[in-house]
């Protein structure tokens, strides 16, 4: 029977226990009662934007609409979720629906009381957008040909929804200083690019036994850094203890001050190689201590030889005697009507599904041999190419830029539109790869690409006009091989150069060399010369330098100074949810039976939810003061509740006590008690009339401390 149900249905563990659902109708009511609270004023729009941001619920260019991320884990995409994307794009959204080089899901121009209904309908087919935005662990990706590769160990599509259940809602992943990117490679050909994520993970086998290499510390951006291999070898059920580790050093030692410096990669730079790897075999090693969420043994096998895939596309064999179809998605872009055509494709021909790519294109997997033509042509049918061979069909990849995104600088995704024909059938390398982004983000990988381009603003004749910066011979499969920076040149030159540096190729590599290979032979200067025909042509009298692509109007840099990919984070929320996780601790410490795990997270508990109380009186705290410290400031800054003194005489007497010997049970409950007592504290109105606001040293910071508002972004 072909695949026709609501995928992934999560896998029992040999124990009973069911992995953590993707969707939770609880998450739509709490998204709908913070949304009243925010339309009565009770949350600020600082607080709120925290929030939603954790719903996948991201503000866009365009004043009063929101852009909202769908979680596809691993790309695994059902026909029912391909109908349900459809369905609320038509409903609830303009435009059309777009497949993200993560694998998700994007809609656009959602009106912001509209979400609920949308989430709800989202919900209906058992799809989340939790945690798809914000400073949590985003959508986990994967291999294209995830599940059908013949090179692959194993599914690395469904080890990455496995592992993004292990953690989805957990209180240590909601408030992270910066956002978490996660990859799953089936095997060593690496197409889930683990050298450029926060954690990555690739398939082994090492003395006869199946896991995975594990890397940390990789990352794009405005700085590119390369992973580094933290461990040779790890099991498929400990990668949960993996991720916690690394997650821990994240919350413990990243930038919380200056957003742009807290990801993995900066911790990597901070501490050394070495050092860094030495702090996460410490850690991982105490994770692995203690029971992780329910893990199901993944379906391994023996790799077969096949060729390595470029990119993707057309018709590929299976390892299982099936085929795929890999329809090409220009730019990402599918209308509801495709997405229903694809979903219709899929529910009559193939056996396995559906799945996104991080080159924004759609796998039909599963399908008969016998039936291969007619599904081709039922896709070419729906407008969507389906490749003949190797580079008719363009691999060129782009964010929105400023079609929608708050500090885009160019219409990347315009610009794209104008150079696709350019790079079809380039015949001396057929799988050429192009990347676009819209700023220094890199949200389109142009740092990894045989040739990026990065939107900036510079000026000509002291206006501003939009640019391109050019990268040159990235390869996202190949560790450190980030582009070699090129020239600046204005956005209307940017074809006209990227014509030219693809006709220099032609003309002067060397048998099989590679465009870095090239590029790198050439150096800067060759690089630069090859533009010499655009030289003398900027000219302050020529007007369309000043207007980019897809615009009528002249350019003018964004006025937005932050978009909310760097937001910032909820205090009074971090500190109850750190405060949350340090009680699982415990309680996960009693289970394993380690007395001294299970204080030092009570105590860890007591220092969170002290700070708590400090916070709402504008006390100062930082993370070098003691659990005790914390507690007895607490104390003395309540000294008129009585209850607040109970509580902490209570957790100090029975932390004694378990230190002697005593109950855990009854330390725990302790712990537990403070927890909620600081709950109701934090529900209470603030004490305006008692605070003393110099106590914080900026009055305006101590003031949005004390409302629970956000630490803003550098």
């Amino acid at each position: 029977m072909p695949f026709d149900a609501i995928a992934p249905t999560p896998t029992p563990t040999p124990n009973g226990a069911a992995p953590e659902p993707l969707a939770r109708s609880a998450d739509v009511d709490e998204f709908r009662a913070a949304l009243a609270a925010y339309r009565a004023g009770d949350w600020d729009d600082e607080k709120f934007t925290a929030f939603r941001l954790r719903f996948g619920v991201y503000g866009q260019r365009q004043p009063g609409v929101q852009m909202v991320r769908i979680k596809v884990p691993g790309g695994l995409l059902s026909p029912e979720w391909a109908r349900k994307i459809a369905h609320v794009t038509r409903t609830y959204a303009k435009g059309d629906a777009h497949v993200t080089t993560r694998q998700d899901f994007q809609i656009y121009s959602v009106a912001l009381d509209d979400a609920p209904a949308m989430l709800a309908d989202l919900d209906e087919a058992g799809l989340t957008t939790r945690e798809a935005c914000g400073n949590t662990v985003r959508n986990i990706s994967s291999c294209a040909l995830s599940g059908v590769c013949p090179r692959e160990h194993v599914d690395a599509g469904k080890v990455a929804d496995e592992l993004a259940r292990s953690w989805l809602r957990h209180p240590l992943v909601q408030h992270m200083p910066r956002k978490f990117k996660i990859s799953v490679s089936g095997c060593a050909t690496d197409c889930g690019a683990s050298s450029i994520h926060d954690l990555g993970l690739v398939a082994t086998e090492k003395d006869g036994r199946k896991g995975f290499v594990v890397y940390g510390g990789g990352g794009l951006g405005g700085v590119p850094f390369t992973a580094v291999e933290l461990a040779d070898f790890a099991t498929e059920d400990e990668l949960p203890a993996v991720l916690e580790a690394l997650v821990r050093l994240h919350q413990r030692y990243s930038n919380r001050k200056n957003r742009n410096a807290a990801r993995i990669k900066y911790l990597v730079k901070r501490f050394g190689e070495e050092k860094f790897r030495a702090l996460f075999t410490e850690e991982f090693a105490r994770a692995k201590t203690l029971p992780q969420r329910p893990w199901a043994p993944q379906a391994w096998r023996q790799p077969t030889d096949a060729p390595e895939p470029k990119s993707p596309g057309g018709v590929v064999w299976q390892h299982n005697g099936r085929m795929s179809v890999v329809a090409n998605v220009p730019l990402g872009l599918l209308s509801p009507d495709q997405l229903d055509g694809l979903a219709d494709i899929a529910g009559r021909y193939s056996f396995e599904g559906l799945r996104t790519t991080r080159e924004q294109n759609i796998a039909i997997l599963g399908i008969d041999a016998e039936l291969v033509g007619d599904v081709v042509d039922a896709v070419r049918g729906l407008g969507l190419p389906v490749e003949d061979k190797v580079g008719d069909v363009p691999d060129v990849v782009s964010c929105p830029g400023t079609t929608s995104c708050r500090i885009g600088i160019t219409n990347s995704q315009d610009f794209a539109r104008e150079i696709i024909a350019d790079v079809t059938n380039y015949a001396p390398l057929p799988g050429l790869t192009v990347r676009l982004s819209g700023c220094q983000n890199s949200c389109g990988m142009h740092h990894v690409a045989d040739f990026g381009f990065r939107g900036m603003g510079k000026k000509i004749a002291g206006r501003n006009a939009p640019h391109y910066q050019i990268y040159i011979g990235g390869n996202a499969r190949e560790a450190g091989a980030i582009g070699l920076r090129g020239p600046i040149v204005p956005a209307r030159h940017a074809k006209q150069a990227l014509k030219l540096f693809l006709d220099g190729y032609a003309a002067d590599r060397q048998g099989a060399e590679s465009v870095r290979g090239w590029a790198t032979r050439l150096g800067k200067a060759g690089l630069a010369a090859l533009l010499a025909p655009l030289e003398g042509t900027l000219s302050g009298e020529d007007k369309d330098l000043y207007i980019d692509w897809g615009h009528s109007e002249w350019f003018e840099p964004p006025s937005i100074s932050h978009g909310e990919c760097a937001a910032g984070f909820a205090v009074d929320n971090l500190y109850r949810d750190l405060a949350d996780d340090a009680l699982i601790t415990l309680d996960r410490a009693i289970a394993a039976g380690s007395r001294s795990t299970a204080i030092a997270g009570g105590r860890d508990a007591l220092a969170y939810a002290s700070r708590r109380l400090l916070l709402r009186v504008a006390v100062a705290t930082d993370d070098a003061q003691g659990a005790d410290e914390l507690a007895a400031q607490a104390r003395g800054s309540y000294a008129d509740e009585g209850e607040v003194a109970y509580v902490l005489d209570s957790v100090a007497e029975l932390e004694a006590a378990a230190r002697g010997g005593g109950a855990l049970d009854t330390y725990r409950e302790a712990i537990a008690l403070l927890i909620d007592t600081v709950g109701e504290i934090a529900k209470r109105p603030l004490p305006f009339a008692n605070l003393d606001l110099s106590k914080l040293g900026d009055v305006e910071q101590a003031a949005r401390a004390q409302t629970g508002g956000l630490v803003a972004a550098e």
